[in-house]
């Protein structure tokens, strides 16, 4: 990884039951998590954070999130997981998973609290991401998926997808609550045409998700009851063949911040 300018700044955090990992770290281990599912062909899910550290070197950041998983095929026996990430903001935030694996034994503790190398083939897309497709692009069946309600459940990663990219639009808005998003549609664009099944394009490794939600604000005592929202994110997932590193860019700046206000 080649050094970048800026000021360096190093924290390491241990999660207890008075001192909660941060949302978006509970956002990474899951996102590890699902790379790795992606890869393997497992159910892992997140139970909990056990520690954090973070490398800053503005604009970039390393996390290194120790976590616990659950397996729900051995028993819900549970697993320490490891898994880091690279980000990276220049107007278009990308999020990079270059580890992510269960740590060698079993978990022997139950301690957390539930509250890159890449390949000559391949390249990081640092364009800017597309617009919003026109009316009638879904008709394309080709390169579009529209996502089942029953899909939505039982592929709860593209909540995590929307979650980071509503975090990242809306970083200086500490009241958001993150509950109160609803995903309302969600397609998915592939370039590849040679899948079997419609459906399998949530699976490709180049994908977008053009995903619709609500957000549904609580009555607030200075402002009264605020009304619902709809937005949409634009998240794009890259996934390189040989080292298996996943990155999902996003749109990092948002000109609906007055809206959620």
């Amino acid at each position: 990884m080649k050094t970048k300018p800026g000021l360096c700044n190093f924290v390491a955090s241990e999660t207890t039951k008075d001192k909660p990992a941060p949302r978006y770290i509970f956002l990474y281990a899951r996102l590890g998590i699902h790379k790795y599912n992606m890869i393997q062909g497992t159910n892992l899910e997140l139970h909990g954070i056990e520690k954090h550290n973070v490398f800053h070197k503005v604009p970039y950041s390393i996390y290194f999130v120790t976590a616990v998983a659950k397996d729900p095929a051995a028993g819900g026996s549970l697993v320490t997981f490891q898994t880091s990430f690279y980000e990276e903001v220049f107007g278009v935030k990308s999020l990079s998973c270059f580890i992510a694996r269960p740590k060698p034994g079993p978990h022997e503790e139950d301690n957390a609290y539930n509250l890159w190398v890449q390949s000559d083939d391949e390249f990081e897309d640092k364009s800017e991401l597309p617009e919003w497709p026109g009316e009638n692009a879904f008709d394309d069946k080709k390169h579009y998926y529209v996502v089942k309600k029953l899909e939505l459940r039982e592929n709860d990663w593209i909540r995590v997808y929307l979650e980071l990219a509503f975090l990242t639009a809306h970083l200086s808005i500490r009241s958001l609550d993150l509950s109160k998003v609803v995903i309302t549609k969600v397609a998915v664009y592939t370039s590849d045409e040679d899948m079997a099944l419609p459906n399998e394009k949530l699976n490709a490794r180049n994908a977008i998700f053009y995903i619709k939600y609500e957000y549904c604000p609580n009555e607030n005592e200075a402002h009264g009851c605020k009304p619902t929202r709809d937005g949409v994110a634009i998240v794009r997932r890259n996934m390189d063949k040989i080292s298996g590193d996943i990155t999902l860019s996003f749109q990092g700046d948002c000109n609906w911040r007055d809206t959620f206000l």
